[in-house]
């Protein structure tokens, strides 16, 4: 089966939470094949994570024990994706972000990202939607079977049909598969 893990999954792992042991044992599963997309979430800035310290992120997956998983690379999009680590959009592509980003934070109060100040809290908040939207764009695309997230708002009855429509196949927390 191959599995999508989510930012918040890395994060368990690497914080060796209850949830990080599921995940630890859904990867060691030889019947998966579990991969890591190529983008840093807010909360991994605090390790310095950012676009030009791809290795930060590697360093992040090391103390994870997830450094040998294979790699999934997002959309580029400057301040976010690593330079070397990211894929050029096409229409269909972009479609793609933006119907999941429909679905995930349709209603949610929009975020005028360009006053926002780096880092600030509303920046990292849109950083975090960024991160939701291209992780899922990645899965899609991989054409894998299981996203694997500890995120709730993938898995509301109103969003859930939804991005199952866009191509996720099964959406779920650890504590499911």
């Amino acid at each position: 089966m191959k599995i999508t893990l989510d930012h918040n999954c890395i994060i368990n792992l690497e914080r060796r939470t209850e949830i990080g042991s599921v995940v630890e044992a859904i990867v060691a599963n030889p019947n998966n094949e579990c991969f890591v997309v190529n983008i840093g979430a807010s909360e991994m800035r605090e390790r310095g994570v950012r676009p030009d310290k791809y290795e930060r992120f590697e360093e992040l997956l090391v103390a994870a024990r997830i450094d040998h998983l294979p790699r999934i690379n997002p959309m580029l999009i400057f301040d976010v994706t690593f330079w070397d680590r990211c894929a050029w959009a096409s229409p269909g592509t972009v479609q793609l972000a933006k119907d999941i980003e429909s679905v995930l934070f349709g209603n949610a109060e929009p975020i005028n990202i360009e006053k926002e100040v780096l880092d600030s809290p509303s920046w990292r908040k849109w950083l975090n939607r960024v991160c939701d939207v291209q992780s899922l764009w990645c899965h899609i695309r991989n054409s894998n079977d299981v996203f694997l997230t500890t995120d709730g708002n993938f898995t509301k009855k109103s969003k859930l049909p939804r991005l199952i429509a866009l191509g996720a196949m099964r959406i779920c927390p650890p504590q499911e598969l």
